[in-house]
């Protein structure tokens, strides 16, 4: 052993950090008294002699580290796995650097080791700031997972609402019909056709909703087609014809269904007096984007006009029309013209545009 450890022995054995003077050739030439015990050493019982009896580390690596390690005089950090003793298999910081010792033989290259104790406070602070943060990932994730399936039971259950509501609708419809073919008046019957459709445009949105699989916006153009064409086929003589111009945009729930019955109240005003006599005439339906946020409806017939019809078609903007658009807060504004024009125009709710191509 280097005769300068006899006089420093002492001191070094009174240090809280560990110590260990190694020769190159990996013979452990001093351990104080906490590199002992860390090893699992007794008290007074010889300490180990072999770099390797202390760490787990490959044959062939401790030359290369000691080496190193030895080969300056700056301090260089290492971490290394414990063997032995109570803390065996833990990763200790460490630190070393070259030191030359007087030996019988004269002066002699060693490598003194320390414990880094202030990185491995950093390291202790790190795993235990890395498992903390993976406790609270591991929770938000569980969090997350359960309102996701919450999400898609709130959407199945809402799925579920639109089918039904759909279905009482179309059985709604099918008693309202029952009812129309008992009417022996021209006026009782023409009042239930204007009840079934009223219904159908209520029902039709909600025909969309289940078909598209969606629970808050439907295709406007698909909406606003299909009432045009259930009027054609069920109101309008063969002497009018529908013609549509629809931009393909979507139309948040709630704006479809008052929209539907608007739409459903003027077409089938201008079917009934907008062509007297087998007047031919063409009925035409238009929907459009009126700049960046507002979206455009035209009603538009080329019959004889509000002027010279008869008192119950100067009532089609008034009574259910205008709480319709009242409920859309748009506006209904009639356009000079031949025939009759009627343009809607309204803010349509945030998440409603165009549909993806």
């Amino acid at each position: 052993m280097p005769s300068d450890l006899g006089f420093s022995d002492r001191v070094l054995a009174l240090m809280d950090v560990e110590v260990m003077v190694v020769a190159l050739d990996g013979r452990v030439v001093y351990a104080n008294e906490r590199s002992r015990h860390l090893a699992g050493l007794k008290p007074g019982q010889e300490a180990f002699r072999d770099f390797a009896d202390y760490w787990i580390v490959e044959p062939q690596d401790v030359a290369v580290t000691l080496r190193r390690l030895g080969g300056g005089s700056s301090w260089q950090a290492l971490s290394l796995r414990r063997r032995s003793g109570g803390s065996a298999g833990e990763v200790a910081a460490l630190r070393g650097r070259g030191l030359l010792m007087t030996t019988a033989d004269g002066p002699v290259v060693h490598v003194l080791i320390v414990e880094d104790a202030g990185r491995g406070r950093q390291f202790d602070e790190h795993r235990q700031l890395i498992r903390k943060l993976n406790k609270e990932l591991a929770h938000r994730q569980g969090m997350e997972r359960t309102l996701t399936d919450l999400l898609a039971t709130q959407k199945r259950l809402h799925r579920e609402l639109v089918h039904r509501v759909k279905n009482n609708l179309m059985l709604l419809v099918s008693l309202v019909t029952v009812g129309k073919r008992r009417c022996d008046t021209e006026t009782s019957r023409w009042q239930f056709d204007q009840l079934e459709q009223r219904i159908l445009s209520v029902a039709k949105t909600h025909q969309l909703l289940d078909r598209e699989h969606d629970t808050d916006s439907v295709a406007g153009d698909r909406l606003l087609r299909e009432i045009g064409e259930e009027l054609a086929r069920s109101l309008a003589p063969p002497t009018v014809t529908l013609s549509c111009d629809l931009a393909p945009l979507r139309l948040h729930i709630s704006q479809a269904t008052p929209l539907a019955l608007i739409v459903n109240e003027l077409a089938t005003n201008a079917i009934k007096h907008a062509f007297p006599d087998g007047r031919q005439g063409r009925l035409t339906l238009r929907l459009a984007a009126e700049g960046d946020d507002r979206f455009a409806v035209t009603v538009a017939d080329d019959g004889i006009g509000v002027a010279d019809a008869k008192p119950a078609w100067r009532g089609a903007g008034s009574g259910i029309v205008r709480a319709l658009v009242g409920q859309l807060e748009g506006t209904l504004t009639q356009i000079p013209g031949d025939g009759t024009t009627w343009l809607l125009t309204f803010k349509p709710k945030p998440g409603t545009d165009r549909e993806d191509d």
